[in-house]
């Protein structure tokens, strides 16, 4: 083979190699298309114009959107943050002075964990809380509303002995932890510095802490009167 034919072969396959850069940009691109407007409204030319890149280019790296999308939220990454919520809620378990925790206990270093989690994988989270409607995640956000109200739960009953959950308190907790998960949510896609995302959350934690404690006290007040 002539020297010029070989090097021009050499040049072609480098151009068609796929470089981890580009499946890089697509899969940012992605995140970000799927975490403003859901699945649905993903468009994949959308996605290569903000990866700077091209549909066939696309093609290279995945088959159509819906592999883009399996990309975009893998396997286990639920179960992952689901794991990382309850390790939070259960660190308070028996806790009466939420505010007077320090820093080594265990609620602060998991709410750490979950926060850093949480800021790390942003797009994906905002995706869940927000915008999974239609896909097989639609059900993740009342999934984690259902599990803090059940934790929340198992936390009045060990720190106040004589509460007891009526269908009416039960029914207002899930109301108050679809508003906590949808204002979580909403702070990760609307917040983008970092130290914004983290005084946000804190002052959030800490109006919902106060009125969670001021929920079961006054729970606990009516139980003991009667």
């Amino acid at each position: 083979m002539a020297p010029c034919h070989k090097r021009e072969l050499e040049v072609l396959f480098m151009a068609q190699r796929p470089k981890p850069e580009v499946r890089d940009a697509l899969q940012k691109a992605a995140a970000e298309a799927f975490a403003e407007g859901g699945f649905e409204r993903a468009a994949l030319g959308d996605i290569v114009e903000r990866a700077g890149t091209s549909i066939g280019n696309l093609y290279k790296y995945f088959a159509n959107k819906d592999e883009l999308f399996e990309d975009f939220i893998p396997r286990g990454f639920t179960t992952e943050l689901t794991g990382r919520v309850r390790a939070q809620v259960e660190a308070l378990r028996s806790e009466t002075n939420i505010f007077g925790l320090d820093d080594a206990h265990p609620y602060r270093r998991a709410s750490e964990d979950l926060l850093a989690f949480t800021i790390a994988h942003r797009e994906r989270v905002v995706f869940l809380l927000l915008r999974a409607q239609g896909t097989k995640h639609e059900r993740f956000s009342n999934d984690v509303v259902r599990l803090l109200v059940e934790l929340a739960i198992e936390h009045a009953h060990a720190t106040y002995p004589t509460f007891a959950v009526t269908p009416a308190t039960k029914r207002t907790l899930t109301r108050i932890y679809r508003g906590f998960v949808a204002t979580l949510g909403a702070i990760l896609a609307e917040e983008r510095a970092e130290h914004a995302v983290r005084e946000a959350v804190a002052r959030h934690a800490t109006y919902h802490l106060s009125g969670l404690k001021a929920l079961f006290l006054s729970a606990k007040t009516r139980e003991a009167s009667r």
